[in-house]
């Protein structure tokens, strides 16, 4: 009787291909467990953000900051706004959703766009590009309005205090979920790839949306409310709000 002590040549292809055809079935999955721990992350991010405003609020007979500029896209945020939320606890991690590589891997250049950070706190500059936006009324001139056109979600205000009867309704703090015009694009905007702005002029990195599914297509992203609480709101449920005419549009 002859004793056989080694697969055949057969045999371990088809071995390979059992475990080729589990790794297609399992990775999708493990992509969407990851994704759904990243969301967590950054739902966690803009609830410690929310706390920081109304711990400035509390400071100020319920005002939020109103930042002297806004820079020129919704998530930029001014340093001494940033100063005092670093104050409070943040750490400049907090700023930057899990899911955006980019800005992830690029966060000192984002940081620092235009000021000076000696570790602790910023000693010059106007402000920061955050992995948020942030919708705060400024201090010396009006933003344009935001567009409410199919209200969805129920219009949407800049705010100025965390007093509001409607706290629950107003958004605070949000995912950036940024487009670029493209007429070719599922939605008529690229969402992965954005060339305008200072990233890609100075840096050549491109900036892009949150919680992507494709370039073409966000998942949604993670709203913080001026109540406090966050919610995850779908993409089918956003809407263009903000921005154009040479720069991104802002959705939420």
């Amino acid at each position: 009787m002859t004793r056989r002590d080694a697969f055949t040549l057969i045999e371990l292809l088809v071995v390979i291909a059992i475990i080729a055809i589990l790794m297609a079935i399992l990775m999708p999955t493990l992509s969407r467990i990851k994704e759904q721990a990243r969301q967590k992350v950054c739902s966690s991010n803009i609830r410690q953000q929310l706390t920081a405003f109304h711990m400035y609020a509390n400071e100020h007979d319920g005002k939020l900051p109103r930042p002297t500029t806004g820079g020129y896209w919704l998530w930029d945020i001014h340093v001494e706004t940033v100063n005092f939320m670093v104050r409070s606890g943040l750490t400049p991690d907090l700023y930057y959703c899990p899911s955006n590589q980019n800005q992830r891997k690029h966060r000192d250049l984002y940081w620092e766009y235009t000021g000076q950070w000696d570790g602790e706190k910023f000693t010059s500059g106007s402000y920061i590009v955050s992995g948020y936006c942030y919708l705060l009324q400024l201090a010396e001139d009006e933003r344009p309005e935001i567009r409410n056109e199919e209200n969805k979600t129920g219009p949407k205000k800049w705010l100025e205090t965390v007093t509001d009867k409607h706290a629950a309704q107003y958004e605070l703090v949000i995912d950036a979920t940024l487009g670029e015009s493209d007429q070719h694009a599922k939605y008529r905007y690229n969402f992965g790839e954005v060339r305008a702005g200072g990233m890609w002029a100075q840096y050549q990195i491109l900036d892009q949306t949150s919680h992507l599914k494709t370039d073409e297509e966000p998942a949604g992203g993670n709203m913080g409310f001026l109540d406090g609480h966050v919610e995850w709101r779908h993409f089918n449920m956003m809407e263009n709000r903000y921005g154009g005419s040479g720069a991104p549009t802002f959705w939420w």
